[in-house]
């Protein structure tokens, strides 16, 4: 019987980033995906800053950027509505580049990833692998059951039929929408559901002459997306990679033949006699995926030793282009925290807080994904969100659990990313500062363990956290930034200070000096014992 810590159930994106979370901890992981391999197609088109954070802790953040699909600097990145491509052309929105999106390099050192989910999940996987995770592909889940110690699992190597049992402390659901992880346990989904309905093909056509110069990556012309109402409101067009490589979404269902396919494209391109060639996007050559457009939440992301996370846990509709980086934020939140209580450095009720901060997150941010398909498409579900800035929603979103210490419990769910400054339960700030000559962000202290950043007249605060065992980092000592500067970016003073989690949220912070080293002693045990779920007792004889 194999016995990884951490058994992983679905090779998306966000099982494959909780892979890569945990073996970067050292965590021993294993994977299963019923997949061969990953989908040639993109499906999720982008990753915005927050998202692109996680992936430069995780050491990824450069490929990523090579990958990219397209960079906002090009003259034109459009979005258009249109009757057909070559018919008239209704309507045209310029997106906006992303050095200039949440504010630039004021808010995230990290900008827009233009990169395809299915470029994407390669870096993932390889990624994993190189830090040691157990990969298996074409391999199935058929059932589960826990106890108190753990979880025993029977997978299924599909090729062969064989079966194994795998016994791991915990179990983490990352398997889609129609999830066998969540259907075991037995926990429900509420929301609006289903909305549509759509076929997915991709394919290969030369698109010069109905396109007409609106698209030319040579000449920095680009489409990221096109809406027609030919053959039906719904239907999207989109390139994958630079090439006449195109992805095409249109309402409908079943099994539809490859002739009825190009039908249905060339009726969208307005072209009747255009050469359209079909790719594979299944290693057992499917053409065609049928995928639904939906909203739901599960209504619990734990049961026991297993946990839900990515589409398993909520799915929401494309617009907004919210899902694959709120799946990613899901498998980091929990990656840490499932770390800290392995190695004995948090108790386990921290494991409860892993719902409590992410659902809240989730029904937030479907919410304004609805809001998002209503402006584009004009469909309108009910879901009762009011707008938020779209910034907001990339990095403004707040914690409220019993690990966080000070969280305004009657604010808003986000932010903008204007007002990220330090307050706890929000997003550490980033601020570009000097550590051994080199510049970097503040952010990138942060991953391993939790951090206690403390101004320069924070001596009192250092000295105790250091000896609880807590990285940490004084300002004019270990990092060299303008102290005034320091203080405002992170709303404290300089004699003030800020524990910071592994997963850069601000866990806790004092304004100014407690009163001395015995006052802060109290203050830094007490902190330590709350969001780490131990005793101070227990803290004090480790450190």
């Amino acid at each position: 019987m194999t016995e990884p810590e951490v058994l992983i159930v679905g090779g998306g994106p966000a099982g494959l980033a909780c892979a890569v979370f945990l073996a970067q901890r050292g965590v021993a992981v294993t994977l299963a995906e019923r997949h061969e391999g990953t989908l040639i197609h993109p499906r999720a088109r982008t990753i915005n800053p927050r998202t692109a954070e996680l992936l430069r802790q995780a050491g990824i953040e450069d490929e990523v950027l090579a990958a990219r699909t397209y960079v906002g600097e090009m003259a034109s990145v459009a979005m258009l509505k249109v009757e057909t491509l070559a018919g008239a052309e209704l309507r045209r929105t310029e997106q906006r580049p992303p050095t200039d999106a949440a504010g630039g390099e004021q808010v995230s050192p990290s900008g827009w990833g233009m990169i395809d989910q299915d470029r994407l999940e390669i870096l993932l996987r390889a990624r994993a692998a190189e830090l040691g995770a157990d990969l298996r592909f074409g391999t199935a889940l058929t059932g589960f059951t826990q106890d108190d110690d753990g979880v025993t699992a029977t997978l299924e190597d599909l090729a062969s039929g064989r079966e194994r049992e795998v016994r791991a402390r915990y179990l983490v659901g990352a398997d889609g929408h129609h999830s066998t992880v969540r259907a075991l346990t037995g926990i429900e989904v509420e929301g609006p559901g289903t909305i549509s309905e759509v076929l997915s093909m991709v394919f290969d056509a030369d698109l010069t002459v109905p396109l007409r110069g609106r698209h030319d990556p040579a000449r920095e012309t680009f489409i990221a997306s096109c809406h027609f109402t030919v053959p039906a409101e719904g239907t999207v067009l989109f390139p994958h990679g630079t090439d006449n490589r195109w992805v095409f979404n249109t309402p409908g269902t079943g099994q539809p033949d490859d002739a009825a396919c190009v039908e249905l494209v060339r009726a969208a391109i307005g072209v009747p006699e255009l050469e359209v060639t079909l790719v594979p996007q299944l290693a057992n050559g499917v053409k065609v995926l049928t995928y639904k457009i939906a909203a739901q939440v599960a209504k619990r992301f734990r049961d026991g030793r297993v946990f839900l996370a990515g589409d398993a846990a909520h799915v929401m509709p494309p617009t907004g282009a919210f899902g694959a980086g709120t799946g990613i934020q899901d498998a980091h939140n929990l990656a840490w925290k499932l770390h800290a209580v392995l190695s004995g450095q948090a108790g386990p009720a921290l494991l409860d807080s892993y719902e409590d901060e992410r659902r809240p997150v989730a029904e937030f941010t479907l919410g304004q994904a609805l809001l998002q398909l209503r402006q584009r498409s004009g469909v309108q579900v009910e879901h009762g969100a009011e707008p938020v800035e779209y910034d907001a929603v990339v990095f403004g979103y707040r914690y409220l659990s019993g690990v966080i210490c000070g969280a305004d419990p009657g604010g808003p769910a986000a932010v903008p990313p204007r007002e990220l400054t330090g307050a706890p339960g929000t997003r550490a700030p980033h601020l570009a500062v000097r550590r051994a000559g080199h510049e970097i962000s503040t952010l990138d202290l942060y991953g391993p363990r939790h951090v206690l950043l403390a101004g320069p007249r924070g001596e009192a605060w250092a000295r105790v956290a250091r000896a609880h065992d807590v990285d940490v980092y004084l300002v004019g000592t270990d990092l060299e930034a303008d102290p005034g500067q320091w203080a405002a970016a992170h709303g404290v003073t300089e004699s003030g200070a800020l524990l910071v989690r592994p997963d850069g949220f601000v866990a806790w912070r004092a304004p100014a000096d407690g009163g001395g080293e015995g006052a802060a002693e109290a203050v830094i045990a007490d902190v330590l014992a709350r969001v780490t779920c131990r005793a101070p007792a227990i803290l004090k004889r480790q450190s």
